[in-house]
């Protein structure tokens, strides 16, 4: 087993809290703290695959994929559906759950609520964060093609990257929404391809400071120029939001590194990257299930009048939340083998077989 990057725990740590802290900005969404948020929050995560990234077969990429990325998928639906039963108990604290639409957006895949292109009278609902998942399921498998057609040329690469990136922005623009959040898979495919590079190329180690420095500056271009949805293949401003993407993942990589280097105790943080899987699952469960959220928030606004205060003790609810969840979830047997089948998996219970002790990477 391969050792673990400490730096990209960290990252992974850093990006969970802005995906938290992106989803629950209420007023403050649509300002320039949102639009920063935004504009890295997803895209280092494609940025981290592309930096790990190996080449394998396609098999190899299939197999991963199921269990690592489609198993929390299928998981998290069940917890969902699950705890939304629960909905005549506690009717002020679970949502109610319409079973049909909710498994035609788990089918689906999508992270906005959208008209099918072939026939716009339909309505599908959003299937919440979890669209993530989808997406990098299939972002590997295309990422993975890229770099094998290219053959070992890193330019005929990035054009093909180029292209089917853009390709995913075209499709979203005139409305043609694919399933399983695919337009959002070929739209993250510059950001596999420089994470790629980066890695390739070791620029963190060569030019560092410098990128940190170009990176923070193509970042607040890019949030000063718009949004970047990357979960619907849309920007205001593509080609800045692509560059912002990458300049901010630089950034926070650069910075994640040489923290790393110091003194700092850091256990923490970097079990809470390890996790990123289940703190993405439970705060979809969080966001698609539970009215705690929405009930701190309202009520402190309403009774104090400070939004900031409102929106900092909501963000807090929902990151301890997720501190719950990679504590219990490790722990229960069955579950954890759906979020971490590397170092559960189901065979080693099914057949009699000792946990290897692999961690999931």
């Amino acid at each position: 087993m391969e050792k673990r990057i400490d730096w990209i725990d960290i990252v992974r740590a850093v990006g969970m809290f802005l995906i938290i802290m992106g989803h629950t900005l209420e007023v403050y969404t649509y300002s320039i703290v949102g639009k920063l948020i935004f504009a890295v929050h997803v895209p280092v995560f494609f940025v981290l695959s592309g930096y790990l990234y190996k080449e394998k077969t396609f098999k190899k990429i299939f197999k991963g994929g199921n269990v690592n990325l489609l198993l929390p998928y299928l998981a998290t639906l069940i917890i969902i559906v699950i705890i939304t039963r629960f909905n005549f108990i506690f009717p002020n604290w679970i949502y109610n759950l319409d079973m049909r639409n909710f498994w035609v957006s788990a089918l689906y895949g999508s992270g906005t609520t959208l008209n099918p292109f072939w026939d716009k009278s339909l309505t599908i609902n959003a299937i919440g964060a979890i669209w993530f998942l989808m997406a990098m399921y299939f972002g590997n498998i295309i990422f993975n093609f890229i770099i094998k057609s290219g053959r070992g040329n890193l330019y005929v690469s990035g054009i093909v990257a180029t292209i089917v990136t853009f390709g995913g922005f075209y499709l979203s623009d005139i409305d043609i929404w694919l399933p399983w959040s695919f337009n959002a898979a070929m739209a993250s495919q510059l950001f596999y391809y420089s994470g790629y590079l980066i890695k390739n190329f070791d620029l963190i180690e060569k030019y560092g400071r410098f990128g940190c420095f170009a990176g923070i500056v193509l970042w607040m271009v890019s949030a000063q120029s718009g949004f970047l949805y990357l979960n619907i293949a849309h920007a205001d401003s593509p080609i800045l939001a692509i560059l912002g993407g990458i300049g901010g993942s630089f950034t926070l990589m650069y910075l994640s590194k040489i923290l790393c280097e110091t003194k700092v105790d850091l256990k923490v943080v970097k079990y809470y990257g390890q996790m990123s899987l289940i703190v993405l699952c439970v705060h979809l469960i969080d966001l698609n299930s539970l009215a705690i959220s929405r009930k701190i928030y309202g009520t402190l606004a309403q009774t104090t009048g400070n939004q900031i205060l409102a929106v900092n003790l909501e963000i807090l609810y929902r990151f301890l939340l997720t501190v719950v969840g990679i504590i219990i979830i490790p722990k229960l047997p069955v579950v954890r083998s759906f979020y971490l089948n590397r170092t559960y998996p189901f065979r080693a219970k099914f057949l009699g077989r000792k946990n290897t002790g692999q961690r999931d990477i």
